[in-house]
């Protein structure tokens, strides 16, 4: 199954491509970052986004865990912001609702 096949990431695309019409580049590297993320999570972004919605916590565990994801792959700041920013609006237009910074930095 490709990450395009997933409802939450289905959603996700329809959500942003009704404001903004983003290129297939610019999708392509979105993705990547999901499927990154997801992979270092072990779970598929449909998992993902059920745990974030059904328990505050989780959702808040997996903002944690993106700051550990960013710190282990080497990200350099500015391009850390912009894959922190795709990764909540991921969640954002699932449902799970997060504001920047919500969560205690323990990595």
């Amino acid at each position: 199954m490709g990450i395009r096949d997933f409802a939450s990431v289905r959603r996700w695309m329809e959500s942003i491509d009704h404001m903004y019409r983003l290129s297939s580049q610019e999708w392509e590297m979105r993705l990547s970052v999901l499927r990154e993320f997801c992979q270092f999570m072990g779970k598929n972004p449909d998992e993902v986004i059920a745990e974030a919605r059904e328990r505050r916590e989780a959702k808040l565990d997996y903002m944690r865990q993106l700051r550990a994801f960013l710190k282990e792959k080497g990200v350099p700041a500015p391009q850390a912001h912009e894959y922190d920013a795709i990764i909540r609006s991921f969640f954002i237009h699932n449902g799970a609702r997060v504001v920047v910074r919500p969560y205690w930095d323990t990595t």
